[in-house]
């Protein structure tokens, strides 16, 4: 018991040190420390514990790494059906989008476009009010015909809903498929 109680005495003497020196382990607790002895387990005093075992190991991260699933992307989880003659019954091309943190990912039929950039492009507070609201009721577009292109999103974006639908038969349409949601849309066919 004499020898356990040298040996407590000795590793509380070099946590306070490592304490006093500004070296703590993760979350700011001094370093789990824990004795063997060879005597019985009988032999414990009263408020000995057992050794923790769900203390981090020498592979955990340190504080100044970032948590995971951070990073550039908002979260986002949108599908993408794009046709080219106006109908959603028709030929096209439908996908998904999934950003989370540092992760981008695309799935679904093959477009000429970077999950990275359209997750990117999702930051943009512009692109941001035109999914979650929808297209504003009170723009005036000119009457310019772009062709039959439609393209329906659907899905969350920060956890708002989204579901909005660009077409390419005015102005407007046009504008947002080539410019505003240029990023999240394939290139017009014609």
């Amino acid at each position: 018991m004499r020898r356990f109680l040298v040996t407590v005495a000795t590793l509380l003497a070099v946590a306070f040190a490592a304490t006093a020196c500004g070296d703590t382990a993760p979350n700011n607790t001094v370093a789990n420390i824990t004795a063997t002895d060879d005597t019985a387990p009988d032999d414990t005093t009263p408020g000995d514990t057992a050794p923790d075992d769900t203390a981090p190991d020498d592979t955990a991260t340190n504080n100044d790494e970032q948590p995971l699933g951070a990073g550039p992307y908002p979260i986002a989880d949108l599908t993408v059906a794009a046709y080219t003659d106006g109908s959603d019954n028709s030929t096209g091309s439908v996908y998904r989008l999934a950003c989370l943190g540092d992760t981008a990912t695309l799935t679904g039929d093959s477009v000429a476009l970077s999950a990275d950039s359209m997750c990117l492009t999702l930051n943009d507070d512009s692109v941001r009010t035109r999914l979650i609201d929808g297209f504003p009721d009170e723009m005036a577009c000119t009457m310019q015909y772009g062709g039959p292109e439609l393209a329906v999103i659907t899905g969350t974006l920060d956890g708002q809903p989204v579901d909005t639908t660009v077409d390419r038969t005015n102005g407007c349409g046009i504008a947002e498929w080539t410019g505003l949601l240029g990023h999240l849309l394939p290139p017009p066919s014609a």
